[in-house]
């Protein structure tokens, strides 16, 4: 065992949209089978079942294969087949799993200035363990940001099968979120955990977490008790699991800047993740990120300054995506960094998560004059009734002018849109619609109304009738196959504004500009995959028509080699 190297797990991606696509499914089935029993009277799984058949619908559906944007133009460089993405290919071709998240290098960045020897595996999907843990690391850490807990249990397990005596902890937000009430956990979720053991050794349970990995980490390394450790979850040698006592990390945003010059350049790519802030000044109803992160930290202007310096002095970045919860929650302090970024003359454009109420004249020039050319706002719903429901502070006369003002800047945007919330009407629902047509959003997103305890519209939940868990629910004016029936309609109803379905508009955005495409060959890429879909329903989903020929042909002209 080395004594200092530390294994640590960032994220796992499925290779291409369809795996993607179908490991969500099933893990949703599972969880609703898995739940059935708290919900008498509920069909649960059939639920689930409706809301995956309809969903199938806002995708692109290809020789058997659902295709985001990026599969669609390697099946097409591919001369129009099906490309098998495999560890070692992946590279060669379009895929968001040759993305980077934040979570990974900051934590290698973390890692070695406490003593320890970091191998960062960005996307598990890419690895290959069985070589990872041939020199058997202390520890082997899995962040729980971006996998679910289910997936992460069958990554232990084959940890565990090539280095049984290794301890794996797992961390992260979901950790957090699922794990929060500690001795208060149901029955239920307490049997569940239980299928941990033997795999996951250690749970830390803290939003930032990094200050109790070391602490566990160096109590590993020098044979001490890792149960004086505070924020854990931990298996005894019979398989029940006990919980060590609570204690609330620091958070300190300038310790949390990268020198990015010292990251191995194995980790990095052309579009990079950076953050200036986190937490969240808002409370919308449907969101539980608030109960994480309740108060809103920033980086210096001094520190942020030098840390995007030192990503321009490798030379070959071309796009930073910010990563705050919300980049222009705060105008003031953004004019700042915006005029700070002018000064620097920085080489590489950003994109971020932005909040509609913020955009205004000033800024858009300042986000124009820094290198801003994408935007993904939450606008959630084009329903003013539902918009106050959700507490959203937020108004549709705001939205239509943001989006008015970044088209005039030329700053393309996107729109998230939560359908089926508590209250949603067919006829709220075609509020939403028509405000897409007449804004002129480039791009939306719909996002099916996720159900969770934590929400603070689970005050609610008697009022509105709300009942199930997840995307798995009914309420007194629609239930979520009634509600996922209504996304599958968007495409057939909303010609000038486009998504790509259950895959991200903005990383599929990101990942083509870093491939040196132009962001209006991108929107007309985009448009060109609606076209496309619609075409192929017309056919059954058979290539080979006039229609369907000269629409790939279009897309084979924007490629690029």
């Amino acid at each position: 065992m080395k004594k200092n190297t530390v294994l640590f797990i960032a994220n796992d991606h499925p290779l291409d949209s369809d795996t993607s696509i179908r490991r969500k499914m099933a893990n949703a089935e599972a969880r609703a089978a898995r739940q059935a029993p708290r919900f008498p009277g509920l069909d649960l799984v059939g639920l689930q079942k409706g809301v995956h058949r309809n969903l199938a619908g806002l995708q692109l559906l290809l020789d058997g294969k659902y295709m985001g944007l990026l599969d669609l133009l390697n099946y097409i460089k591919n001369d129009r087949t099906i490309i098998r993405l495999t560890p070692e290919n992946a590279a060669a071709h379009l895929s968001l799993a040759n993305i980077v998240t934040l979570n990974g290098i900051y934590f290698h960045q973390y890692l070695s200035k406490n003593g320890y020897l970091p191998i960062i595996i960005q996307n598990y999907s890419l690895c290959d363990l069985s070589v990872a843990l041939i020199d058997k690391p202390l520890a082997v850490c899995i962040s729980s940001n971006f996998v679910y807990l289910d997936e992460i249990r069958e990554m232990a397990a084959v940890i565990k099968e090539h280095a049984p005596d290794t301890p794996v902890i797992v961390g992260g937000m979901l950790v957090k979120k699922v794990l929060d009430a500690g001795n208060d956990l149901s029955a239920q979720t307490l049997k569940w955990l239980s299928g941990f053991f033997g795999m996951v050794d250690y749970f830390v349970i803290e939003a930032q977490g990094e200050q109790t990995l070391i602490r566990l980490l160096d109590s590993l390394k020098n044979g001490r008790d890792p149960a004086a450790t505070p924020n854990l979850a931990y298996f005894d040698g019979q398989g029940q699991i006990h919980f060590t006592p609570r204690e609330q990390e620091d958070l300190a945003m300038d310790h949390t800047a990268i020198s990015w010059e010292k990251i191995p350049a194995r980790y990095m790519r052309p579009t990079i993740p950076v953050n200036t802030s986190r937490g969240c000044h808002y409370r919308c109803r449907f969101c539980t990120y608030h109960r994480l992160f309740p108060k809103v930290h920033y980086k210096s202007l001094d520190v942020l300054r030098e840390e995007l310096r030192s990503l321009a002095r490798l030379g070959f970045i071309r796009h930073v995506r910010f990563t705050d919860d919300n980049f222009t929650a705060n105008p003031a302090r953004l004019k700042t960094v915006l005029n700070m970024m002018i000064e620097e003359q920085f080489d590489f454009a950003w994109s971020a998560y932005a909040r509609a109420n913020t955009i205004s004249p000033d800024l858009v020039r300042l986000m124009k004059d820094s290198g801003c050319e994408f935007l993904d706002m939450g606008l959630e719903s084009g329903s003013q009734t539902i918009l106050d429901s959700m507490d959203k502070r937020l108004t549709r006369n705001q939205i239509i002018e943001a989006v008015r003002l970044l088209n005039s800047h030329h700053i393309y945007c996107e729109g998230g849109f939560v359908v089926g919330y508590t209250g949603e009407t067919l006829a709220t629902f075609d509020e939403t619609v028509d405000m897409i047509k007449k804004s002129g959003l480039p791009y939306y997103h719909p996002y099916l109304f996720y159900f969770s305890k934590d929400m603070l519209v689970n005050e609610e939940k008697d009022v509105f009738g709300l009942r199930g868990l997840g995307r798995a629910w009914t309420q007194n004016t629609m239930d979520s196959i009634t509600a996922s029936g209504l996304m599958a309609d968007m495409l057939m109803r909303i010609e000038s504004s486009f998504t790509d379905g259950e895959t991200s508009i903005w990383e599929a955005f990101k990942l083509l500009r870093a491939e040196g495409y132009d962001p209006d060959d991108i929107f007309s890429l985009f448009r060109l995959k609606r076209e496309l879909q619609l075409a192929l329903r017309e056919t059954g989903g058979k290539t080979g028509s006039p229609k369907v020929e000269k629409i790939l042909g279009h897309m084979e002209g924007l490629l690029k080699d």
